[in-house]
């Protein structure tokens, strides 16, 4: 528990909005104990002030998780991982849709890339969708990269970066310094 009761110390060190996420591990996380657990933490980071918690779509009763972040005053991220492909447009849209049903602030859509065509697919999908509401959507792996950096340009409400080399949370994640330098050279920034 001691993890969890410094949740609060995070706050008072930046003024940066924060997202609180809490994986099961095997889902890119490393937290181990029980559902009601899991949540609970989020809860407590949404009292800590927290300015987002990012829920898992396939989380059991995930719109009942975002009714109660909500109430307790953070913004709700949906997020759905796909570790296995990028999956084509009807499927993106369905999960999208499944995403706001669930009452989603910001919908999150994460891919694996399996060739660089699949940047493609996600940013596309990004165009499309990205002004009419919040979105994220970007594909993972080193061929990925692509979408993660780019996604911003084609409408994505954020993307990911690393806080340093050796520091990734997921493949493909860049440097935050090396993501300001592209957008400053693309006159961005």
């Amino acid at each position: 528990m001691e993890s969890t009761s410094s949740i609060a110390k995070i706050r008072q060190v930046t003024d940066l909005p924060l997202i609180a996420t809490n994986r099961r591990g095997g889902k890119g996380g490393f937290f181990h104990g029980t559902e009601e657990a899991r949540m609970e933490t989020l809860a407590n980071a949404t009292q800590d002030g927290f300015d987002y918690v990012d829920v898992e779509l396939n989380t059991k009763n995930v719109g009942r998780f975002v009714r109660r972040f909500k109430q307790e005053g953070a913004r709700a991220i949906v997020s759905f991982h796909n570790e296995k492909n990028t999956p084509g447009p009807l499927a993106l849209e369905s999960t999208l849709k499944r995403e706001k049903d669930a009452g989603a602030d910001v919908c999150k859509i994460v891919t694996i890339a399996r060739s660089y065509s699949d940047n493609l697919r996600c940013l596309a999908f990004l165009d499309k969708h990205a002004r009419k509401g919040r979105l994220v959507c970007f594909a993972m792996g080193r061929l990925g990269m692509p979408s993660r950096v780019l996604s911003p340009i084609f409408g994505a409400y954020f993307t990911f970066a690393s806080s340093g080399v050796g520091k990734e949370t997921a493949a493909g994640q860049i440097p935050v310094s090396s993501l300001r330098n592209f957008y400053n050279e693309l006159g961005i920034a």
